[in-house]
């Protein structure tokens, strides 16, 4: 799973190279970092799920893909009769 600080820490690194490479000067440089450091801070608060609220992951996946293929068995059982009932 990223965390805040790992992405944070990755868009830091990120910025630095560019800075190093002259391709972002500084005061620009410091700038990014900041809005983008806000902007992760933003996304993570309203994050409604979280991995940590999962007590077994493999449960939540399997209950994931079991609605997920019973979904679509419906929608496409649902297409078929709408296509057999225009067809007649």
């Amino acid at each position: 799973m990223i965390s805040k600080d790992h992405l944070e820490e990755a868009i830091r690194g990120v910025i630095q190279e560019f800075r190093q490479t002259k391709r972002i000067p500084d005061p620009a440089a410091e700038e990014l970092t900041a809005a983008l450091e806000a902007r992760v801070e933003d996304l993570f608060e309203r994050e409604e799920f979280s991995y940590a609220e999962v007590e077994d992951s493999a449960d939540y996946v399997s209950r994931l893909r079991n609605k997920a293929q019973k979904e679509s068995a419906e929608a496409f059982l649902r297409e078929i009769i709408a296509w057999q009932e225009s067809r007649s």
